[in-house]
């Protein structure tokens, strides 16, 4: 058995990892465009060589490229990662996607700038919210009688028509903020 473990939200646990050698292991997630995040752990009392974390990887069909998503060492133990793959094309008919596990030096894991890349998909999303808000705003814009220069004139319930609507679209599929068009 593995000495980490993930959990997506609404399956079971997984620490039957398959290992390719001393330092790497692989398992399935089956339907992964209904996966969000996911938590990686370090299962309790688990001792890693000095100067060594683990970094979580994904591999989509057919399995030659991997990308990272989050990493732990004995300083944190565990951690919630976005996955982002419901954004990705296709995914709703690949039947499953290989999670990877590295045993990684900690130069590696402090190399592939992970705090980095959330901060960035943080800003990206709150920039699609503040774009889509704009959008919606500008579809009230009328000319006016002073000078032909147009002018926003929103309804009092203008907010609450952006939110229930940003609502609903949320609800249908959370990711629609990063697919084009939107």
């Amino acid at each position: 058995m593995a000495s980490f473990g993930v959990v997506c939200p609404g399956r079971p646990v997984m620490v039957d990892w398959r290992p390719i050698n001393e330092t790497k292991f692989v398992c399935e997630i089956a339907s992964p465009a209904q996966v969000t995040d996911l938590t990686f752990f370090l299962l309790p009392n688990i001792v890693l060589p000095p100067g060594t974390g683990t970094a979580l990887y994904y591999s989509l069909p057919p399995f030659a490229e991997w990308t990272v998503l989050g990493a732990l060492t004995l300083d944190k133990p565990s951690g919630v990662f976005r996955t982002g793959w419901s954004t990705i094309e296709g995914i709703a008919q690949m039947p499953a996607i290989q999670l990877g596990v590295s045993l990684e030096s900690l130069d590696t894991i402090t190399n592939l700038d992970l705090q980095k890349s959330g901060v960035d998909e943080r800003r990206l999303f709150a920039h699609k919210i503040a774009q889509d808000l704009w959008s919606f705003v500008c579809s009230f814009a009328q000319q006016t009688q002073q000078g032909g220069r147009e002018a926003v004139l929103l309804p009092a319930n203008a907010m609450d028509m952006w939110l229930e609507r940003f609502d609903r679209k949320y609800r249908l599929d959370a990711s629609f903020m990063f697919k084009t068009g939107n």
